[in-house]
């Protein structure tokens, strides 16, 4: 991660929105029919811990589970994208926003060769 802030307190300023908007997501996703339950007894505001509430409203809860793990990874991915850029353009190197990045493979292969690397090492 490239040096993006001053102090902790910038830090959490414009980072803070990309995670609570990720762990809303994420929850959503992985409660959508409890959620669903929880409206029809009309309750609007759920929070989580950390104190992140998620509107109810907000997000389309009347799906199958399935659906709604597929709905809501659609929906992490521009969100992490984003927070991506942003980074990139705080460490001032939007010029890795035009790089092709690694193929499924090509990460996989860079990960495992790294960690056989590292087991080699450890082992002498």
């Amino acid at each position: 991660m490239p040096r993006t802030h001053v102090d902790d307190e910038t830090w959490r300023e414009w980072v803070d929105p990309y995670i609570v908007g990720s762990k809303r997501l994420i929850t959503v996703r992985r409660n959508n029919l409890r959620f669903k339950k929880l409206e029809g007894l009309d309750i609007d505001l759920v929070e989580r811990k950390d104190g992140i509430q998620i509107r109810l409203a907000e997000f389309e809860l009347d799906m199958h589970w399935r659906e709604a793990l597929s709905e809501y990874a659609e929906q992490h991915e521009p969100h992490c994208t984003n927070f991506a850029q942003a980074v990139l353009q705080r460490a001032e190197r939007d010029d890795l926003l035009d790089e092709q990045g690694p193929t499924k493979q090509e990460f996989i292969t860079y990960l495992e060769d790294g960690l056989v690397e590292r087991d080699f090492r450890e082992m002498f």
